[in-house]
């Protein structure tokens, strides 16, 4: 996101996908395999596996001293999801992960729209102030640049759409693919949506810094 001394933000996505792939896709597969051929019910060997993302979040706090929002709105969907699983009989329930948290995100994104600051704007200036007030009152600052102000809205509205897709997408996964098909793809398919929009939005931002860079020389 970057016009004007705009940064992209420091996540990054390879890391992110990378530590994702582990801890949301392949440690809890792994898990419901093992646990079912010990016999255990598919919908306990789900809730089992829900403990790894769960701790995840819970390390994110303890050792980096940060509340990963999206994390937390993940695993309490995933809890929902086992409790109506196992109240209903319908081990599906508990395949859906990330889908709701995209899906109000996504719906947020959008209805953001109609506000002076879409949510965007906000989500960036958390990772790129650090809590520092000066940072902070300098990010303001910037919605005064129309190029600014038309970025955020852009990259809002993106993944405002993205995130209802993947939202769309990941209860399809969840109710019509085979379980335990279901269990690595419906995760999987957030994680690509998340990378995905990192990079999309990283090369936005130096699109936009390159052609604010390149306005005077040719005015010049």
């Amino acid at each position: 996101m970057t016009e004007a001394g705009e940064s992209a933000g420091p996540v990054s996505p390879f890391r992110f996908l990378g530590r994702s792939l582990f801890v949301d896709v392949a440690l809890p597969w792994l898990t419901v395999r093992i646990l079912e051929a010990y016999g255990v019910p598919t919908v306990w060997a789900l809730a089992a596996a829900a403990l790894f993302p769960g701790a995840s979040t819970l390390l994110s706090w303890i050792y980096g001293r940060r509340v990963e929002a999206i994390g937390i709105a993940v695993f309490v969907t995933i809890l929902l999801g086992i409790a109506m699983a196992l109240i209903s009989e319908e081990v599906r329930f508990g395949l859906v992960k990330a889908a709701p948290a995209f899906g109000l995100f996504g719906l947020a994104c959008l209805a953001s729209l109609l506000m002076p600051r879409p949510l965007m704007f906000f989500v960036a200036r958390h990772f790129q102030t650090a809590g520092d007030p000066a940072r902070a009152a300098e990010w303001n600052a910037r919605m005064e640049m129309a190029g600014f102000r038309h970025a955020m809205r852009v990259i809002t509205a993106a993944w405002g759409l993205v995130c209802l897709l993947e939202s769309v997408l990941g209860f399809a996964v969840a109710f019509l693919l085979p379980v335990h098909t279901a269990i690595v793809a419906e995760p999987a398919l957030g994680i690509a949506s998340v990378v995905g929009l990192l990079v999309w939005t990283t090369a936005y931002a130096r699109a936009r810094q390159a052609r604010a860079r390149q306005t005077p020389a040719a005015a010049a």
